[in-house]
């Protein structure tokens, strides 16, 4: 469910709360799912298989071939329930150099003709190599009827053939698998926001524990339930089993070995408050497990306003307001939008008459110091928009005020760095969030205030010289081992490469070499690093620490 929606389920103050409570951990949750799915990406394109089904269920073999407009025919089956990546079509002899794997692969077999029954076989075994799941061959410009070797050669590498008709455009194909991937997609995102709205009304129940924990079961068709602290059964729903089993699930040491899934509620300081148990965790990915994280957030801040005796909105506000997306880029926003303006009125402090506000970080010169001050932050600052980290060390605010020396001096000379962002409307608050995090490593390294836009420094004076070289040194290590003519060699190839945006023709005119030569280079790199050279921002921090290599 998209933030900007948020406003439409609420309509009064004391449902705030509850929006603010599944939000802020939304915001956890979701970067933590994602940090996952760029590995697995990351480890299925290296080894050019498959990705598993997306969140949203990518759509399989046989649900394409079932499509009736585009007349497709299966001559050989093979896994027809593996999920397709991508519809991609070459008529080049060998294309798997420009596959990822997964694509169900067209050709109108311009690049098979001529070839006898070995080089067939040798072309589905590159496929089946890359990771192609299935093979299209389209009637009528080369071929009258399907190949016999090629039939042979897919049926001995299980691979799934497909005859495409003359009346069947490629692009149809294509066209077709788009509009059934965004139409899952949607229905996914729709099933996401119903369940979502189910969990809001869940935490406004006078049992909350007990409501989401139905809801939860409900979703996931298993059993759910929570254990708090000794082994009590504070929520149960479902065919739950018997309450000592629950509580030694809950204090195993090894959870994995029961099957079950088993989620820790904790406090802002890594206190445990209990734990979450289901039957059995859903797919990493699918709208079940967005369903689940989303109660695990919701239920973790449930326990912390039972033991900590209330939860302050203030802190709730903040990551609503600066991580989980612009509340005010809807352009129809109309009366919800002054409903977060007139919240940011009362919270902000300071002259009502102030149109712009502030992002404000706080880097604690030490992880345990001054961070449960809260108070002291809101009277410094006016303000109870105020939240601060443990766990980085960090508190960010928003304020009304002008932010000068003289009212952080006395924080500088116990030792906090700041970054304070320039004065924004309400609508630029995101934007101004990214702008000041950006500037955070400086804060800490460089100490004192950093203020954004009072100078257009490069990109060396956001992270500075010592992490530079703590860059350069973990990501080359490998690489700086060499000796000196290997490592030279190597370190002006990788910057030709990555000057000229992994071209590699634009490469060997620069060094002077062939175009395979330095693609053999790059493979070389590539395994010597352990990198994957094709992510954006692995070739963004190596651009970065090639300028601080000596």
């Amino acid at each position: 469910m998209s933030p900007l929606t948020v406003p439409f389920l609420i309509r009064d103050r004391s449902a705030l709360l509850s929006v603010a409570i599944v939000w802020s951990h939304r915001a956890a949750q979701t970067r933590a799912i994602c940090s996952v799915r760029r590995e697995d990406a990351t480890e299925c394109t290296e080894a050019r298989m498959p990705s598993p089904s997306s969140p949203h269920g990518q759509i399989t073999i046989a649900q394409l071939l079932a499509r009736p407009e585009l007349h497709l025919e299966a001559v050989v089956d093979g896994t027809l329930d593996t999920s397709i990546r991508w519809v991609a079509s070459s008529d080049l002899p060998d294309p798997t150099p420009y596959l990822l794997g997964g694509e169900f692969l067209l050709t109108a077999g311009v690049g098979l003709r001529g070839l006898g029954d070995e080089e067939l076989a040798t072309y589905v075994d590159r496929a089946v190599q890359t990771g192609v799941v299935a093979l299209g061959i389209g009637i009528g410009p080369v071929f009258t009827s399907v190949p016999t070797a090629l039939v042979d050669a897919c049926t001995a590498r299980q691979l799934t053939l497909v005859m495409v008709p003359n009346d069947t455009p490629f692009v149809s194909v294509t066209r077709t698998f788009a509009e059934m991937t965004e139409l899952r997609r949607v229905d996914a995102l729709r099933t996401l926001a119903d369940a979502t709205r189910r969990l809001l009304r869940a935490a406004s129940a006078d049992q909350p524990e007990t409501a989401v924990a139905a809801a939860l079961a409900e979703r996931l068709h298993s059993w759910a339930a929570v254990v708090g602290q000794g082994g009590t059964v504070r929520a149960r729903a479902g065919q739950v089993p018997p309450a000592p089993v629950l509580g030694a699930l809950a204090e195993a040491a090894d959870p994995t070995k029961s099957g079950h899934a088993i989620y820790p509620l904790r406090s802002l300081g890594g206190a445990s408050l209990g734990t979450l148990l289901v039957e059995a965790a859903p797919p990493a990915g699918s709208t079940a497990h967005a369903f689940l994280t989303t109660a695990h957030g919701m239920l973790e801040l449930i326990a912390r306003q039972r033991t900590s005796g209330s939860v302050a909105p203030g802190q709730l506000l903040v990551p609503l307001l600066l991580e989980e997306g612009d509340v005010f880029a809807r352009s129809n926003v109309g009366q919800d939008g002054e409903l977060w303006r007139e919240l940011l009125a009362q919270a902000a402090g300071g002259d009502a008459r102030a149109r712009t506000l502030r992002v404000v970080v706080a880097c604690a010169p030490s992880a345990g110091k001054g961070t449960s001050e809260l108070h002291r932050w809101r009277s410094l600052f006016d303000t109870k928009l105020v939240t601060i980290s443990a766990e980085h060390a960090t508190v960010t605010l928003i304020t009304r005020l002008d932010v000068t020396e003289r009212r952080l001096s006395s924080l500088v000379d116990e030792g906090w760095s700041f970054v304070v962002g320039r004065p924004v409307a309400p609508e630029q608050l995101r934007a101004s969030a990214a702008e000041v995090r950006a500037l955070e490593r400086r804060a800490r390294e460089d100490g004192g205030v950093v203020r954004v836009g009072a100078d257009l420094a490069p990109v060396h004076s956001f992270i500075g010289t010592a992490s530079g070289r703590a860059l350069a040194d973990r990501r080359l290590e490998p690489l700086l081992a060499l000796d000196a003519d290997a490592r030279d060699a190597k370190l002006a190839l990788l910057r030709a490469w990555l000057h000229a945006n992994g071209h590699w023709d634009a490469t060997g005119r620069e060094l002077g070499i062939h175009r395979n030569s330095v693609r053999r280079g790059i493979d070389q790199l590539r395994g010597l690093l352990g990198l994957d050279l094709d992510d954006a921002r692995v070739r963004a921090e190596l651009v970065i620490a090639l300028d601080y290599v000596e």
